[in-house]
């Protein structure tokens, strides 16, 4: 597997629960960087290395090795190599925006620059999922989430503007991931942050993990194996209010009491 982001993760995870010998090589120095920061990717660091997976991190593919035309590995740029009956590049997806620039659309942040009604600068085409980068009413920056939720709920705002009655797309940017025995959901948006802050049993994988800006504001949580917060950890991050972040961490201080 070459890529420790979701999709190299997830297929890490269910080629070893069908017992699969499983590499990942990964440039960043924890899997999930982009998305989760250092100290949460590894959680996901220690799940898969406890599940059997190679999981080799700061390393460089220099080139897949073939053989008669069918992948037989990895040469690694410090001169190693890792033998392989299959390779999958798990490195990103690039949204296909060719049409978009065409049409001459303003463009930036990797997608179709739209405002938060997903109008875009021609103001008879709107632009929804992974390709539009959306003014964001709450965090007040272009946000562009490569998820099917997005896809799911924008429509309902861009049909509204083309029918004369512009709304905002004000859904929290959401994923979820299952892999072995952790499950989890991600709202919020926190690209960067002061600090991660933890609640719960994190060896144990039953916990929630705040991402906070220096003002002690919540711009993002995860919640692992526990189902029943998603709603508060949403109107936390909603609320824009600086909490305590000791209190924040304390399991028995609810979540809802921490905006008053």
């Amino acid at each position: 597997m070459v890529g420790a982001g979701w999709i190299g993760l997830e297929v890490a995870a269910g080629a070893r629960q069908r017992g699969v010998s499983v590499t990942v090589v990964e440039t960043a120095k924890q899997p999930l960087m982009a998305a989760l920061g250092e100290t949460v990717g590894e959680v996901f660091a220690t799940l898969h290395r406890e599940h059997g997976v190679d999981l080799r991190l700061q390393a460089q593919v220099e080139e897949i090795s073939t053989d008669d035309g069918r992948a037989t590995g990895l040469k690694m740029r410090d001169g190693s190599t890792v033998a392989a009956d299959a390779v999958l590049v798990a490195v990103g997806a690039k949204p296909n925006i060719e049409l978009a620039e065409q049409a001459g659309l303003s463009m930036g942040d990797g997608g179709v620059l739209v405002d938060a009604s997903l109008r875009s600068s021609d103001p008879d085409i709107y632009a929804v999922g992974d390709i539009a980068a959306a003014e964001h009413p709450l965090f007040n920056t272009r946000i562009r989430t490569e998820h099917w939720a997005n896809a799911l709920k924008q429509p309902a705002v861009a049909v509204a503007g083309m029918l004369g009655k512009p709304g905002e797309y004000a859904e929290l940017p959401y994923f979820f991931t299952d892999q072995y025995d952790l499950g989890m959901e991600y709202v919020g948006h926190a690209p960067s942050f002061d600090r991660v802050v933890f609640r719960g049993d994190v060896a144990g994988r039953e916990f929630v993990a705040f991402w906070l800006d220096a003002d002690n504001r919540v711009l993002a949580g995860m919640n692992v194996n526990i189902w029943d917060v998603l709603d508060d950890v949403k109107a936390l991050i909603r609320s824009k209010t600086p909490v305590d972040a000791d209190r924040l961490a304390d399991p028995q201080s609810p979540l809802p009491d921490l905006m008053s």
